[in-house]
């Protein structure tokens, strides 16, 4: 069999290599505005490299001709001042972009924004400056001028900014407000927010508003931070009274600059005020204005002089005592870091005010002249006013007065001369301090600090420096980098950003020929003004993009962002894989699903860079779906899986949901019998095959690619038995034997590939190397020798890798990832290497998806949206009244008490997991709802009807029902689990439960000590009992440990009862006999004393196999020094210790950790230090030698590296390296999250104990 790690070894030996390069190569031949030899500086080890591979040149030299650019598909629209348009270049070939044709309207374009699926938006500023604006909307998409235009929207004075928030919803415009050249009238500045449609359509004139300042102005209702600069001569606005300047001084004075937006919420740069705006979109109201404070450079450096004196260096960088930098911004943009935080980024660039005879700056060495006071003599800089120290310096004059305003006791300068990273509080988490200048030395000392219109030495020393401009984010590879533009001295500065607080310097390039005459197209690039990011599923070359407008040279020139640490080789075949798709045909950002159009668009791309591409999924395409498809019987989603191309498809047990005889209308739909592949589906009590077995697909080079389909055996326990009547569920393993051999006798394909509807129980590759017993662990380890690789699904987990040496891959859900199988061929088709992979289909620090939508998906999902509306109004049942969340006393939503609603939704959990004729397996006891997952009460429309959207609007999260198994000692850990950790937001979150399940509670009880009696169906539980089990039913979300509740993630024979809580809820309320009514609140019943209930610690317990004296292992002890890496193992070797998703795990998550190797009935230890948690409860082996057992992290444990030892009687420690990150750091995480199945015969969570914590050491249950 070919060896699968053969490619994944030549490319890392590559990619070594590499990485010691520069990282700037020209990708072209000189040509104009390309320069031979790019100015360049990168640091060790750059991951990225910038190589400019095509130009535009407008041949306008100095006149904004080249400003603001947006990409969009195969164009670039380019904002040309001069020309008072936007231009629009066909793109599809970077190297050579062509001019199509030009977008104009009345006055003079500034900016422009365009949504995904081509709505387009243009700020044009009017022929008077200071009368209102208006924006423009066009269709990108469109073939020309004049079928583009949709219509004009009024707006405030100068729109200078305009753009569009990641959802699509709304576009915002920062209206300047600037004041006339001559100082004659000065109108508000201003914040438009425009509410857009859902099409590529003009919006409604009445969704256009306007958030002003006006409510901090004095003696408004909200106050103005003193350290915000309101400052300067005062003038009326047109038609304003000059006796009521001081009513909007303030909104006159503010003058939003550059936009950006983090889901409602838009960040507006006030670049003069120093201060960045806050405003809501949805009222739209500016809440906050953050002054940004001041950069010391007593602490930082700068050098300040462009007149160094004779035989001095030219290169100083120095620090000042009393003189500090406004920061001043002009670019703006938003992200969110790797620890799960939303974070503004600015480019800091300090333009100063200058209106008519106002001009604010003042060098350093003319104060105490011209009518302008001095540097106090006390002031630390009154011995740095020559020329060789601060003397040149443009300082402002509004700012440094002492006390009496009669000498400058302090100094304020224009910009930061750096990027800073700010919380979204205005508190500055980073800036970059002097490196730019730093770095642009480094790399071309000669010309340090030079100007745009004239290549010469330090000639913006003593003005702002290189002069930030503007900004924009991206992300490669997974890590997210800033790419920032020096308006003077020219060139992007490239940091990555992933961690906030410690951005790193990458690479630094610079396409400009400083021994060139500028205004000379051999000059290249000067004064970049605007750029735009593409990410590689979004260029037209497959890999990502940095396009940049530079005003003075007028020039827009593309450059190949490389990444230098990946191999960019197409293999000879590439098969894209999706599983446990469930109808997510819509976007959801906050849940990272891309939705069926971006991940059309993602094939497409993938499609468009190898014709030689095969898409294929592992089943349960649909069922347990999203509300817009499963309303509609699923159909949105299979006409989205047929407009995408859809190659192939194994079934998984949702695709039984609706019966056998259902899946006919998928093989209609989609095309043919190889949408529904079940080699181990037969007809009932025979051995015939029910369903096609297995297809092969030949691609356009020839390639015979078989694809066999099998799905979980338990389907016969998941689904409705009725529909499934007359088939059977057959061994996958024995389906596969018996098709690869068919195939291999036929000599049918060249490779043959499995997609299987089963998969591991974790994230873990390593996990599944281990599991040879559950039924998935059996199929991989067991496959026959020609089969290649294995495509899972179904247990909605992330890993590819290998097992036994054939690739395995599982791509998580809801179309947040693509798997991959790049296949490498011979000349004769012979396979010679299969890698295995996976690709984000969501840049969540971005909030983007990483391709663009497929506009023909895009117009299938619009329909099936606004389908789901008209059909979300129909009636599924009644109420005798409002069933309610609970509430404070000032109405408010209380999540710390108990409620009807919760205990209803849980009476809904019970009936669907044992009443329900529809559900197939074994009936539940008990049910539990989070408080945090009800959304909205259930209100009663006419004659108390209830309708599918309200009951939608309750449950929004598309979550599954989830049955598990609980002691009764675990059903009190869950219990007392309500109390939430200290560093929680909520100290409570009161558990709905089903009737029959009650409990008492002391609220003002310690910690662990809360419950008291817990009855069920009248009798008392022994809450000591780790052995009786009880069957619970939760919502995904908390069978995983959501909400702290981490008990829940240690039930046994876990299990996904095929119900998504929609579906259970509808057939509830129409299988109820009437009206439902709200069930009681009070099966939780508070007391004023209980009985003390002690932690039981089934680790130590004698009773226990192989926890006896002579086989209780050590404690373990933290051997110090650092960590190993995240998921590696380092000392004994008597035993293999795995950690799900290779030993990374979010804070309030649950690490998974099997360890292999061991003797029947085997007692370990272990304890995660270094802030210690021991973990009790761990299972002595299995009579496999396993044991495995779940780890829950405290949402408030320590960031970074830690180590798990595990420690066994007479052997030496073992250390396996854990990484904590923050919530939200790893791919899919949050209250929307839907559960990932960990079930199976080998993997066992056994824990009878309570989880508490100490000041320093913490225990938890294994």
């Amino acid at each position: 069999m070919p060896t699968h790690s053969f490619r994944r070894a030549v490319a890392f030996t590559a990619t070594a290599a590499a990485v010691c390069a520069l990282a700037l190569s020209s990708a072209t031949a000189a040509s104009a505005a390309i320069v031979p030899v790019p100015i360049t500086r990168s640091a060790d080890g750059a991951a990225l490299a910038l190589s400019p591979i095509g130009t535009f040149e407008s041949g306008v030299f100095d006149e904004s001709a080249a400003e603001i650019v947006q990409t969009y598909r195969d164009r670039i629209f380019v904002v040309n001042a001069q020309a008072g348009s936007v231009s629009v270049l066909d793109n599809a070939d970077p190297t050579k972009p062509v001019e199509q044709f030009a977008l104009t309207s009345e006055g003079v374009a500034n900016s422009l924004a365009i949504r995904d699926d081509g709505l387009g938006v243009i700020a044009f500023e009017a022929p008077v400056k200071t009368d209102p604006g208006h924006v423009v909307f066009f269709d990108a998409n469109a073939a020309d001028a004049a079928s583009a235009i949709l219509g004009e929207i009024t707006v405030g004075a100068l729109p200078d900014m305009v753009t569009i928030s990641k959802d699509g919803a709304y576009a915002v415009v920062a209206n300047e407000g600037e004041p006339a050249d001559d100082f004659t009238t000065d109108p508000e500045g201003s914040v438009g927010v425009i509410k857009l449609p859902s099409t590529v359509s003009l919006p409604a004139t009445a969704d256009a508003k306007t958030a002003n300042f006006r409510a901090f102005e004095p003696g408004g209702t909200k106050t103005l931070d003193p350290k915000v600069r309101i400052f300067g001569p005062d003038v009326a606005a047109a038609g304003q009274d000059p006796t009521t300047l001081s009513t909007n001084r303030v909104s006159r004075n503010l003058e939003p600059e550059y936009v950006t937006v983090s889901g409602t919420t838009a960040y507006v740069a006030l670049q003069e005020a120093n201060a960045i705006a806050v405003v809501d979109l949805t009222k739209p109201e500016v809440t906050k204005i953050l002054p940004l404070g001041f950069k010391d450079y007593a602490k930082n450096t700068l050098d300040a002089s462009d007149r160094d004196p004779e035989g001095a260096p030219t290169y100083n960088q120095k620090s000042y005592a009393g003189l500090f930098g406004m920061y001043m911004p002009d670019g703006i943009s938003s992200y969110v870091a790797a620890d799960g935080r939303t974070y503004l980024v600015t480019a800091n660039e300090g333009d100063g005010r200058e209106w008519g005879d106002y001009d604010e700056t003042a060098r350093v060495k003319d104060l105490g002249k011209k009518g302008l006071a001095p540097v106090c003599a006390t002031s630390p800089l009154a011995s740095k006013l020559g020329d060789a120290d601060l003397g040149r310096l443009n300082v402002t004059t509004s700012m440094g007065l002492n006390a009496d305003g009669t000498c400058y006791s302090e100094l304020y300068t224009f910009g930061g001369r750096s990027f800073s990273v700010w919380s979204t509080d205005g508190v500055l988490v980073f800036d970059s301090g002097s490196q730019f200048e730093q770095v642009t030395h480094d790399a071309n000392p000669a010309f340090f600090n030079s100007n745009h219109t004239e290549n010469n030495l330090e000639g913006r020393s003593d003005d702002k420096g290189p002069e930030p401009e503007n900004l924009v984010v991206g992300v490669v590879d997974g890590r997210t980098y800033a790419f920032v533009g020096l308006e003077r001295v020219g060139g992007v500065m490239v940091y990555d950003i992933t961690t906030a607080s410690a951005p790193t310097f990458v690479t630094y390039v610079n396409n400009r020929d400083v021994t060139k005459t500028p205004g000379t197209p051999a000059a290249g690039d000067l004064g970049p003004e605007g750029l735009a990011f593409t990410s590689a599923l979004r260029s037209p070359t497959g890999t990502p993009l940095l396009t940049i407008g530079n005003e003075v040279s007028g020039t827009t020139t593309t450059f190949e962002v490389d990444s230098l640490l990946s191999d960019d080789a197409q293999p000879d075949v590439q098969v894209l894989t999706i599983n446990d798709f469930h109808g997510r045909i819509v976007q959801e950002a906050s849940n990272g699903y891309a939705g069926a159009a971006a991940l059309t668009g993602a094939v497409d791309a993938y499609r468009a860079q190898n014709p030689n591409t095969l898409f294929v999924s592992a089943g349960d395409n649909i069922g347990a779906s999203a509300f817009e498809s499963f309303i509609q019987d699923d159909q949105p989603t299979l006409d989205a899986l047929k407009a995408a191309k859809l190659d192939v498809s194994a079934v998984g047990n949702h695709e039984f949901d609706q019966g056998f005889d259902d899946i006919q209308r998928v093989i209609d739909t989609l095309g043919g019998p190889q949408y529904a592949l079940g080699a181990n589906v037969y007809e009932k009590g025979t051995d015939t095959p029910a369903l096609e077995e297995y297809t092969v697909e030949t691609t356009e080079s020839g390639a015979r690619i078989a694809f066999i389909g099998v799905v979980t055996p338990q389907t016969q326990t998941l689904v409705n038995p009725a529909g499934i009547a007359d088939i059977e569920f057959g061994d996958m393993g024995e389906a596969v034997d018996r098709v690869t051999a068919e195939i291999v006798a036929a000599d049918a394909a060249d490779v043959v590939v499995v997609l299987a509807h089963d998969g591991g129980a974790s994230s873990s590759i390593e996990a599944l190397q281990a599991d040879t017993t559950s039924d998935f662990g059996r199929l991989v380890h067991n496959l026959p020798a020609d089969v290649d690789a294995v495509v899972s699904g179904h247990t909605h987990q992330t890993y590819a890798g290998e097992v036994d040496g054939v690739p395995v891959v599982q791509a998580n859900q809801y179309g947040t990832r693509l798997g991959t199988l790049d296949i490498d061929l011979d000349a004769d088709n012979t396979l010679v290497s299969i890698e295995p992979g996976l690709v984000t289909l969501f840049d969540a620090p971005v909030s983007m998806s990483a391709a663009y939508p497929n506009l023909e998906v895009n117009e299938v999902v619009a329909e099936a949206k606004a389908e789901a509306d008209i059909l979300g109004r129909e009636q599924v049942g009644t109420i005798t009244e409002s069933i309610n969340r609970a509430k404070t006393p000032a109405g408010a939503e209380d999540r710390g008490a108990h409620s009807t609603l919760g205990n209803t939704v849980a009476d809904v959990y019970l009936w669907a997991t044992s009443e329900n004729p529809e559900y197939g397996g074994t009936d539940a006891q008990i049910a539990f709802m989070n408080p945090g997952g009800l959304r909205a009460d259930l209100v009663p429309g006419e004659n108390g009807a209830v309708t599918y959207r309200a009951v939608a609007n309750v449950q929004p999260f598309g979550n599954t029902l989830v049955t598990l198994e609980l002691t009764a000692a675990q059903l009190k850990a869950v219990l007392e689990e309500q109390w939430q950790p200290a560093s929680s937001s909520r100290p409570k979150l009161a558990l709905g439960v089903s009737e029959g399940f009650s409990f008492e509670y002391l609220e003002t009880a310690e910690r662990g000590s809360h419950i008291g009696a817990i009855t069920l169906n009248g009798e008392e539980l022994d809450v000591k009992d780790t052995a009786t089990t009880y069957k619970i039913v939760t919502n995904s979300f908390l069978a995983a440990g959501g909400d702290n509740f981490t008990t829940f993630a240690q039930g046994t024979r876990a299990a996904d009862s095929g119900q998504i809580d929609l579906a259970a809820t509808v057939n509830f309320f129409e299988a109820a006999d009437g009206p439902v009514a709200p069930s009681p609140a009070d099966r939780a019943v508070l007391v004023t004393s209980i009985d003390p209930v002690g932690p039981t610690d089934p680790g130590t317990s004698p009773e226990l196999p192989g926890t006896g004296p002579d086989t209780t292992p050590p404690a373990p002890t933290n051997p110090g020094g650092t960590p190993p890496a995240a998921g590696t193992q380092v000392g004994g070797d008597w035993a293999d210790v795995t950690l799900s998703n290779g030993g990374r795990i979010e804070q309030g998550r649950t690490l998974t950790v099997t360890v292999s190797g061991l003797k029947p009935g085997q007692q370990i230890a272990a304890t995660l230090f270094s802030q210690p948690l021991v973990v009790t409860g761990i299972p002595a082996a299995s009579a496999q030698g396993v044991t495995t057992f779940a780890v829950a992290i405290p949402a408030d444990f320590d960031l970074g590296a830690h180590r798990l030892v595990v420690t066994s009687a007479g052997l030496a420690d073992i250390s396996v390296g854990v990484t904590v990150v923050a919530p939200g750091a790893l791919a899919a995480t949050g209250a929307e999250l839907p559960w990932g199945i960990a079930f199976g015969a080998g993997f066992l969570l056994i824990a009878g104990g309570l989880a508490f914590a100490l000041r320093k050491r913490r225990t938890v249950v294994g």
